[in-house]
């Protein structure tokens, strides 16, 4: 499976554009530096953020009565795990062998990686950007983010996280950047969530406590740590950046999690269960004040490779909109429905995606085809209805991929994207070739397409008037510690109604690891 598939496979996102750049250099983050799922203790396995509190204690039990797991199949045996997960966390853990000589502590080697990032628009900014990583095995690691634009020196953004892992009972310590992420995300969820509910696995959030950061723009800065006490973890965080602390304590057992969560403004109760086939989760949330907010809902699997889901919401009578969501997900084909309503205002919207995507082969190539429709309704003049079609078909045999994709909208207008790929991908050196042409007269029509880019970098442009495009990505990874990436794009609207100035985009990429 590809990074872009075990990430959509992971995250629960429909596409990936509907991720944040710090999520998508988060997962990128993690495939760089492989997470060891026989060596990496509770804190270190959850501070990945894509194991759930019940798979980590499944997983530490399993060590503790049988050993290492010793294969990726005996992984999808493990309670919690699936066959079909499988493939996308080899993306982002290895299967290592612990094998420690009484008495020897584990492999602490250090790990390093730096990335220098360089941007210039012809006409235009110049950005410039540095990330360093580094890691003593699976027990500490550090991180360091920097990022100006030449032309506005004070927009000059720097964030570091330093972070120790346990074994014991001291879990982890973090000091700097971090993210606190709890229960369904009613009281504290700091960082990128999903804002829809256009996949089953978007149904139910997976609080996975804190973590340390390296994003540009952390969404807490502070100190924070968390304690191990057989089934029970307590964290505690203080963000001197926004004068924010959060409490938290947990207790996974073998079928029944349950969290509390305090901040100096409300508290919250969480709870899943594991059924035979089921898994039910809620959170209740409450300020000092008394407003109370709720969300609960199910996920049963009646047959293998089959699921369906429930989840309602309660938000309060603020701005926020509460609702219902139903869905389905089965080997090629999904669909969701949300309706959702403003007590205050009585405004309702609705949203709907049926997706299609099935992996065909053909003549020793392996054909991907995806149908995707997507629908936004709300009835009042400003937004009554948006109706998005996306289909690809992208075709791999060997080290080519040969790609198309057709989005067409239907809101305020009629607005349409096409582009075609071709490429080539290998260990040491990968290229693509890209261009298409556009036609959106309406900003609120806008299309978004994820482009290619390096590791560190994540480009979603919006396609807005009428014009083309074309883009050429080069990776080349010299020997294993050097790599490079080159990527150029230029955007130009020579059929638009009014005049608009095209652009034209360099982007150049170090990486050092040793």
């Amino acid at each position: 499976m590809g990074f872009q598939q075990a990430v959509l496979t992971l995250s629960g996102a429909s596409s990936i554009e509907e991720l944040s750049e710090d999520e998508v250099g988060r997962y990128r983050s993690l495939a760089e530096h492989p997470v060891d799922l026989n060596r990496a203790g509770r804190s270190r396995l959850l501070a990945t953020g894509v194991l759930t509190p019940f798979q980590v204690a499944s997983l530490l039990d399993c060590r503790e009565r049988s050993g290492d797991i010793l294969s990726w199949t005996e992984l999808g045996l493990v309670d919690g795990f699936t066959p079909e997960m499988v493939p996308a966390l080899q993306v982002f853990f290895v299967l290592g062998v612990r094998d420690v000589p009484p008495g020897k502590r584990d492999d602490r080697r250090l790990h390093q990686t730096l990335l220098l990032k360089g941007g210039l628009r012809l006409g235009g900014d110049a950005t410039a950007g540095l990330k360093y990583e580094a890691a003593a095995g699976e027990r500490s690691v550090l991180y360091l983010a920097t990022r100006n634009t030449a032309d506005d020196p004070g927009n000059f953004r720097f964030s570091g996280s330093a972070a120790w892992f346990g074994r014991r009972v001291l879990g982890q310590v973090i000091v700097g950047a971090f993210n606190a992420r709890f229960g369904q995300g009613l009281l504290q969820w700091s960082g990128f969530q999903l804002s829809g509910y256009n996949t089953l696995s978007a149904f139910r959030k997976n609080g996975t406590g804190l973590s340390p950061s390296a994003s540009w723009s952390p969404g807490m800065t502070g100190v924070a740590a968390d304690w191990n006490i057989g089934r029970w973890r307590l964290s505690t965080a203080y963000s001197w950046q926004s004068n924010e602390s959060v409490f938290n304590l947990t207790r996974t057992g073998r079928s029944v999690t349950a969290g509390l969560t305090a901040t100096p403004g409300a508290a919250s109760l969480e709870w899943r269960a594991s059924l035979p086939g089921w898994s039910l989760f809620g959170e209740v949330a409450s300020t000092w004040r008394g407003r109370v907010t709720g969300i609960g809902g199910a996920l049963w699997v009646p047959a293998y490779g089959h699921r369906l889901g429930l989840v309602g919401r309660w938000l309060g009578a603020g701005k926020q909109y509460s609702g219902v969501a139903a869905g389905y997900e089965g080997p090629a084909f999904s669909a969701t429905v949300d309706a959702a309503w403003r007590p205050d205002t009585r405004a309702f919207r609705g949203k709907s995606l049926v997706q299609w995507k099935p992996e065909l082969e053909w003549r020793g190539a392996r054909l991907s085809p995806l149908l995707r429709i997507q629908a936004n309704w709300q009835p009042t003049e400003a937004e009554p209805l948006r109706l998005d079609l996306r289909g690809v078909l992208s075709a791999a045999t060997g080290q080519w991929i040969i790609a198309g994709r057709y989005d067409a909208v239907w809101g305020r207008g009629f607005a349409w994207n096409w582009y075609a790929e071709a490429g080539r991908s290998g260990e040491a050196l990968s290229c693509y070739l890209r261009g298409g042409i556009f036609k959106v007269d309406h900003w609120d029509d806008r299309i978004y397409v994820y482009e290619r880019d390096a590791p560190g970098s994540f480009s979603v442009p919006a396609r807005y008037g009428r014009g083309w495009n074309a883009s050429a990505y080069l990776a080349w990874h010299i020997n294993r510690r050097h790599s490079l990436w080159l990527r150029c794009e230029t955007v130009q609207y020579p059929w638009n109604p009014e005049p608009k100035n095209g652009r034209t985009e360099f982007r150049l990429q170090y990486r050092y690891r040793k």
